[in-house]
């Protein structure tokens, strides 16, 4: 008989790689959650408007910077999603969890160059981009050494992993920004690079090198596409149109908001949008080993990927309204605030079964690269998003830019839901 560790192993779908790919994503994700929420607020405290003495001016200034910024991500994100695949492919995942160091260590050097608003943006736009070139290998390990009945689970896994940095960095984030300012953050995350950095060269190394795949043209990896990802594609790409109406641009509105319309202080509104981050992560993590079991045994996984992406779709439009509903009913309105990030952690009910559908859906020959291809091509198709939603902050405010944002996801999740054959995950 096995004995309990090794059984529980097994019920989770997790081995000696995929334990070293929970480290590369933990560590890292952790250094980027503790200070890329509160970029927005460190660049509307250094914009032109805000020397100026026009707050109004500098909120609008630091979301057209986002906008540029979170498109610029995007667009790079593309191109680290398809070298990703390619460093894999041709590598092996070792060396493409390695490489994906590379962003991070750049991007510190630029903020370091010259601590200005716009460098600090490029800093972390190159920061953020250590997980497309990452995913590609994640998901190759999973596929090559994981059997099909616990991928969904080993892919739950990896979302925990992914959202405890979500659940502890806002906090901290938040906290360090209202004691501190914007330099502590960054000091907390370069500490915890390098520290993710030598662990993870100590466990990589238990990670096998396997030959290299046959090469195989871009446009054969396209054409092997199955038609069912074709259409969850073209669904994901809607949605994330809609999804970056809003994402990047969340703290700097909730703080906004709590300012203006009910007179907080700054400082303290600051720190409780990363407390409302890291409740967001806490309800994804209440979800995803439970779920990932229930969609193992469930005939489709296409009704969890539908209540994921309508859920992404409402978040924008919660926002909007439910503080507001509350305040009208007397209630705080950052229980509103609460209600809606609360929404937005449970869409990821979802996310491991589309993950697990994704790698099940490509050969293992092309996996890495049609892993890779599929994010950046979602990446390469709405990296516009953001700048359209910042020209519409300016132009008819954040409200309407989020309802917009809603509108379009729902159009996703009916695109998805009309398309979509019923498929086990």
């Amino acid at each position: 008989m096995r004995a309990p560790a090794s059984r529980l192993a097994d019920w989770l779908g997790l081995n000696r790689p995929a334990a070293a790919v929970l480290v590369v994503i933990g560590g890292f994700g952790l250094a980027e959650e503790t200070w890329a929420n509160f970029v927005s607020l460190y660049v509307r405290d250094h914009s032109q408007a805000a020397r100026a003495g026009d707050p109004a001016g500098a909120v609008v200034q630091a979301a057209m910077v986002m906008g540029v910024v979170a498109a610029a991500k995007n667009l790079l994100e593309g191109a680290g999603y398809v070298a990703g695949g390619t460093i894999a492919r041709r590598c092996g995942p070792r060396w493409a969890l390695s490489v994906s160091t590379a962003p991070m260590l750049a991007g510190f050097a630029v903020m370091a160059a010259s601590p200005s608003p716009w460098t600090i943006a490029i800093g972390a736009v190159l920061l953020s981009n250590w997980e497309p070139l990452s995913v590609p290998a994640t998901f190759d390990v999973v596929g090559a050494t994981v059997r099909q009945d616990r991928r969904t689970i080993a892919f739950a896994l990896q979302s925990i992993q992914k959202r405890v940095p979500k659940l502890i960095g806002p906090a901290a984030g938040g906290l360090a920004f209202a004691l501190a300012g914007f330099w502590l953050n960054l000091g907390l995350a370069f500490c915890l690079v390098a520290a993710a950095t030598a662990i993870q060269l100590m466990l990589l190394s238990r990670l096998r090198a396997r030959p290299d795949a046959p090469r195989t043209p871009w446009r054969s990896v396209v054409a092997r596409m199955p038609r069912d990802l074709r259409h969850l594609l073209q669904a994901e790409i809607l949605i994330r149109w809609g999804d970056w109406f809003a994402r990047d641009f969340a703290v700097l509105y909730v703080v906004t908001r709590l300012v203006q319309e009910w007179g907080w202080e700054d400082g303290a509104a600051a720190a409780t949008a990363g407390g409302l981050l890291s409740l967001m992560a806490l309800t994804a993590l209440a979800t995803y080993v439970p779920m990932a079991k229930w969609i193992d045994r469930a005939p489709s996984a296409r009704p969890f990927i539908a209540a994921t992406f309508l859920l992404f779709s409402l978040f924008p439009l919660a926002l909007v309204t439910l503080p507001r509903a509350f305040a009208a009913m007397g209630l705080p309105a950052i229980a509103g605030f609460a209600l809606a990030f609360i929404l937005n952690g449970l869409r990821e009910i979802g996310e491991p079964a589309r993950k697990a559908l994704i790698t099940t859906g490509f050969d293992p020959d092309i996996r890495a690269r049609g892993v890779g291809l599929y994010w950046g091509l979602r990446s390469f198709a709405f990296f516009p998003a953001p700048v359209v939603a910042a020209l519409l902050w300016r132009i008819v405010g954040p409200d309407l830019t989020f309802v917009a944002g809603s509108v379009i996801g729902l159009a996703g999740t009916v695109w998805f839901l009309w398309w979509s054959p019923t498929r086990q995950s």
